[in-house]
């Protein structure tokens, strides 16, 4: 996916600080950064421990992250953050008709004053001279089917990552388990926000993923009983992210979880749903984290599924995906065919697990 630079000439200027609701004395979100850099701390200290189990740091930096969800909450009325207008699926093709320019993805800026992001040069930004073009849409839209991308890989760009780290490589993004955490790591105590370097391939992706189906309108993965699956090019309000108080199964509905398959894998480089023995650490909508064993997830799926006379599970089947369920790498190894955290059925309104008694992260 190309990534690219743009030198800030006109108005748009990033402060590291929202430009909205400015009020005097300390703001929710310093109280926010105060915790995180607590909840940082604290994980220093009990790292050795969790590394001793085979977790590494991954639970404590779902923590943090949890504990910057629930900051933005209070600063936004409860909203989940997005990258796009709710209004935008009432427009066909809304890369090139909806009749305002979307506040760009911007990445960071880097030692020369340029901003990186994942512009959109054309439809209605054209005028403002982006590079980029609608190609870089699906980094924009919750999950885009065909490209199998979406703004729920990039939870660390401009925008949500404030309540976290002012940068894109920080090292509360990346699990010290993670393959890609060697590269990121050089980005670290770099004197950049962000970088790229295609002769370098120093580019890397947050080890957490936010949960797609949790950021779509609960209306595009509904339950067939209640209609089926409803394209979000073709569902007016499919943009409308849910509020976090519309969390039906906080305990139960998983909010992130790592990317890859980082422990005890067969080989590397493979997908959280690659296999049945995959363990992802996974941060739930109450805040908990736990780690799930994608046999239980499959397991407990299944019931739902054999027991529903609609076919209905714990995830979608009707997605463009169908019951090959999430794999976008080609790396299943047995045969597991699972949407967990991606595809769950009727979104925030859903649950992934019927329940954590058997897995062993924890409940």
């Amino acid at each position: 996916m190309l990534v690219t630079k743009h030198t800030m000439k006109h108005t748009m200027k990033h402060t590291g600080k929202k430009s909205v609701l400015a009020r005097s004395g300390i703001t929710i979100t310093e109280v926010c950064v105060a915790l995180a850099a607590g909840a940082v701390v604290l994980s220093a200290t009990t790292t050795v421990l969790a590394t001793r189990r085979g977790g590494g740091d991954a639970p404590f930096k779902l923590a943090v992250l949890a504990q910057a969800h629930a900051c933005y909450a209070a600063d936004w009325n409860e909203r989940q953050w997005s990258a796009l207008p709710y209004d935008v699926g009432q427009f066909n093709n809304p890369c090139a008709t909806y009749p305002a320019c979307v506040p760009q993805q911007l990445l960071g800026f880097d030692t020369n004053n340029a901003m990186w992001g994942f512009y959109l040069g054309s439809g209605s930004c054209a005028p403002f001279g982006y590079p980029g073009s609608c190609a870089n849409w699906p980094n924009y839209v919750p999950l885009d089917f065909t490209a199998a991308r979406g703004a729920f890989r990039g939870p660390n760009v401009v925008g949500f990552r404030e309540y976290v780290s002012q940068r894109f490589y920080a090292p509360e993004w990346y699990a010290e388990d993670d393959p890609g955490y060697g590269v990121a790591s050089t980005h670290f105590d770099a004197p950049y926000e962000f970088t790229f370097s295609f002769q370098l391939n120093n580019y890397r992706e947050s080890s957490f993923c936010l949960s797609p189906a949790a950021l779509f309108n609960p209306g595009v993965f509904r339950a067939r009983a209640d209609g089926g699956y409803q394209s979000p090019t073709q569902f007016a309000d499919s943009m409308r992210t849910p509020s976090v108080t519309q969390c039906t199964h906080p305990s139960l509905k998983t909010r992130m979880c790592e990317y890859g398959w980082f422990r005890n894998a067969p080989a590397e480089g493979l997908s959280f749903t690659a296999g049945l023995a995959s363990a992802p650490y996974t941060l739930f909508f109450d805040g908990s984290v736990a780690s799930v064993r994608m046999s239980d997830a499959q397991a407990q799926d299944f019931s739902v599924y054999d027991q529903s006379p609609t076919d209905d599970g714990l995830w979608t089947r009707e997605t463009p995906y169908q019951k090959d369920g999430w794999n976008p790498l080609g790396d299943r190894i047995d045969g597991q065919a699972s949407g967990f955290h991606i595809l769950t059925r009727d979104g925030i309104l859903g649950r992934d697990l019927l329940t954590r008694e058997s897995n062993g992260g924890g409940k």
